[in-house]
């Protein structure tokens, strides 16, 4: 009798929205997957910058610019194009700054940054990829609380067809305790080498 066994690791989503809280997730992902059997893509999502439009790059403003003259103020134009790169090169490095973390421990990351409605995205980006699963921290409101604020969480579960793994992390600043698995980590990745 003979098996087959999957070869290749399980792709992992990891939606963080740069709060110390959505981060916290992090430990968890180090102490539950493998470096060898999971490869992560991280995701931040923000709102689109304001001015933004998928148009053709022109200035937001036009005072002190006439065609024949050219630009005439004491400030060059500020382009479309140059708001929206500005706001990726600012969520990327966010987005590296946790990757960096993932790596040091062996995983293989892939950081990704995209605009619009977080709940929107996240199940966006499981559509166009082969995720097998999707990591989240969760506030774990219920009742009013949940009906009021909603929930990123509860769109994504009630829209995917993927396990969607919630970790509900400490309060923020109550979460001293996962720094001890930060040390063991640097510990046993230091020992390694």
């Amino acid at each position: 009798m003979s098996s087959t066994v999957r070869s290749e690791r399980v792709r992992v989503l990891v939606p963080l929205d740069g709060s110390e809280f959505a981060r916290q997730v992090i430990p968890y992902v180090i102490r539950v997957m493998r470096p060898d059997t999971h490869v992560l893509t991280l995701l931040k999502v923000a709102p689109v910058p304001e001015g933004y439009s998928s148009v053709a790059a022109r200035p937001l403003t036009l005072e002190g610019w006439s065609a024949r003259d050219g630009w005439t103020g004491g400030e060059p134009p500020v382009y479309y194009s140059q708001v929206y790169d500005s706001a990726v090169a600012n969520l990327e490095e966010e987005v590296f700054a946790d990757a960096r973390r993932l790596v040091a421990a062996g995983f293989e990351v892939t950081p990704e940054v995209r605009f619009g409605d977080p709940a929107d995205e996240i199940v966006s980006l499981i559509g166009e990829g082969d995720y097998d699963l999707v990591v989240m921290a969760t506030h774990g409101r219920s009742g009013l609380g949940r009906v009021l604020l909603g929930s990123v969480a509860g769109a994504v579960l009630k829209r995917v067809h993927v396990p969607v793994m919630m970790v509900r992390p400490l309060p923020e600043g109550a979460a001293e305790g996962l720094g001890a698995v930060d040390r063991a980590l640097s510990k046993a990745t230091a020992d390694a080498t």
